[in-house]
């Protein structure tokens, strides 16, 4: 997987089901991509919180992608990609 130096922030739409989470697609640089399936995740202490990390696959695009969502500030970020070939 690629790492980014600086994660990137994302728009992500996600439905949450009390502590799960359900990600549907999310927006990256310019383009949307719809999520097929969600293969791991897990969550790291913080301070005063926790972020949590999911690795979820796009198929129609390729990709498959680490996300995180910190629930400190309330943001989601791309942390790394790969092509699924």
């Amino acid at each position: 997987m690629a790492n980014i130096s600086d994660f990137e922030p994302v728009e992500v739409i996600v439905y949450f089901s009390g502590i799960n989470a359900n990600i549907i697609k999310f927006k990256w640089r310019g383009g949307v991509y719809k999520v097929t399936e969600m293969l791991q995740s897990w969550k790291i202490p913080l301070r005063e919180g926790h972020e949590y990390h999911y690795v979820v696959t796009c198929r129609e695009s390729d990709l498959l992608c680490e996300l995180s969502f910190s629930n400190q500030d309330m943001k989601w970020q791309l942390v790394r990609y790969d092509s699924m070939d």
